[in-house]
């Protein structure tokens, strides 16, 4: 199949534009993308210092390689990449992320999750939770956000998520009851912007940008711990949306209206951030899920 735009060879297939895309113009779309949330959420400015959240793996050296190369000819923008050292719940290699930020002339800043965060955590064990306010309970990811958010001088901080993120959280909240989440986010810790590129850009496109870049999945971040009703959500909207594929769009747009006029997509940002992260055994409520496991078949 040949490329909408030109003669080349098509990579992907876009269902919900129709378009197929050779390599060259995949990149272009996916980073108009991004700029346009950059200009219309106002997340570039004038002496910002962002520090951008570095896994290792394709979406966040993706992240970082678009926002270094956004920002070259910016002598008043700074880009600092951030890993994290420790702590099982990371999952994080930093060797591979201080290699992707050597490779990008990029200053690394390595930092250490910190000893209490077991005592920062509540998993919820022993206990009845209550599966409707997934956001009550702390996570590793929210109190990571929050630390980075200490270091001198940083005025944002950009994380990897995407379009899929957006849409399942979303979902999630309204299938869990717990839409007001959304309403009540606040825009970032202590203020700070939380700046998210390829929040309208699909898991599946960054993938293929990453790899287009030169990133190849190397490194595949641990298992997180999620609950059933999690993964049962992510089934059904993957399923919906092969058959309806603007679907997460409208979840997206959903979200950021529920966030309200004065946050928008900064506070559905927020939730989402706040949500990196599901507790193990925190669901235990089956009759919830098994209505939205027969709602995904």
């Amino acid at each position: 199949m040949q490329c909408s735009k030109c003669q080349r060879d098509a990579i992907i297939l876009q269902p919900y534009s129709g378009m197929h895309l050779c390599g060259q113009h995949l990149i272009a779309d996916v980073e108009s993308k991004a700029k346009k949330m950059i200009r219309a959420q106002g997340w570039l400015k004038h002496g910002d210092h962002i520090a951008v959240l570095l896994y290792g793996d394709q979406r966040s050296s993706a992240l970082l390689w678009f926002l270094k190369h956004l920002t070259e000819q910016r002598r008043d923008i700074r880009i600092t990449a951030v890993t994290v050292a420790g702590g099982t719940d990371t999952h994080i290699e930093t060797s591979c992320a201080k290699r992707i930020a050597e490779r990008l002339e990029t200053e690394f800043i390595e930092v250490s999750m910190p000893e209490e965060y077991g005592n920062r955590v509540n998993t919820g064990k022993g206990k009845n939770p209550d599966i409707s306010s997934p956001s009550k309970f702390p996570t590793a990811h929210s109190i990571l956000i929050h630390d980075i958010a200490q270091l001198p001088g940083i005025t944002g901080i950009a994380l990897g998520l995407c379009l899929d993120d957006a849409a399942g959280v979303v979902l999630e909240s309204i299938i869990r009851g717990d839409a007001e989440r959304l309403v009540r986010s606040n825009a970032g810790p202590d203020g700070m912007r939380l700046i998210c590129p390829f929040i309208a850009v699909s898991a599946e496109e960054i993938s293929l940008y990453a790899s287009l870049c030169g990133f190849e999945d190397e490194q595949r971040p641990g298992p997180e711990q999620r609950d059933r009703l999690h993964k049962d959500t992510i089934i059904m909207l993957e399923r919906y949306t092969n058959n309806h594929p603007a679907t997460r769009y409208a979840l997206l747009n959903l979200g950021e209206t529920l966030a309200g006029s004065s946050r928008g997509m900064a506070g559905l940002i927020r939730v989402c951030a706040d949500s990196g992260e599901c507790r193990q055994g925190y669901c235990n409520d089956n009759s919830t899920e098994s209505e939205v496991t027969d709602g995904a078949r």
